[in-house]
């Protein structure tokens, strides 16, 4: 991702992605500049760079968080942060899984077998054991 850095007072604007050609802030009318892929790329008053990407691991503990961005003088580093996830998010994840699970032939087996009646009736207990965690 490329990163436009003000050199006078070190400020960073993410262009969205990679990109090909960019107006700078302060020109006028249609001029623009072809980057190239040459990156960091001296502009006069800025310089275009190729941020370095961090991305912290998500799992099932850990889910995305906030989006933390770093200027150090031409250097640009977007860290993609995991953060725990609460025991509630983890007992939902849980409960849908559990839900998930009782399809309309695990009902019709529930409703014919002792088998499934005991499966079912477990199914029940698990996801009221994760509800009481919400």
């Amino acid at each position: 991702m490329d990163y436009l850095i003000k050199k006078s007072d070190g400020t960073a604007v993410s262009q969205g992605g990679t990109i090909s050609k960019i107006k700078l802030p302060e020109q006028t009318g249609g001029d623009v500049v072809f980057t190239g892929d040459k990156r960091p790329l001296d502009l006069g008053d800025y310089v275009l760079v190729k941020a370095k990407e961090v991305d912290e691991a998500v799992s099932a503990t850990k889910k995305r968080g906030e989006t933390e961005v770093v200027v150090d003088g031409e250097t640009v580093t977007v860290t993609k942060k995991a953060v725990a996830k609460s025991e509630a998010e983890i007992a939902q994840e849980k409960i849908f899984e559990l839900e998930a699970a009782v399809t309309p032939r695990r009902l019709r087996d529930a409703v014919l077998t002792e088998d499934g009646k005991a499966w079912l009736t477990n199914k029940e207990q698990a996801i009221s054991a994760e509800r009481s965690k919400l």
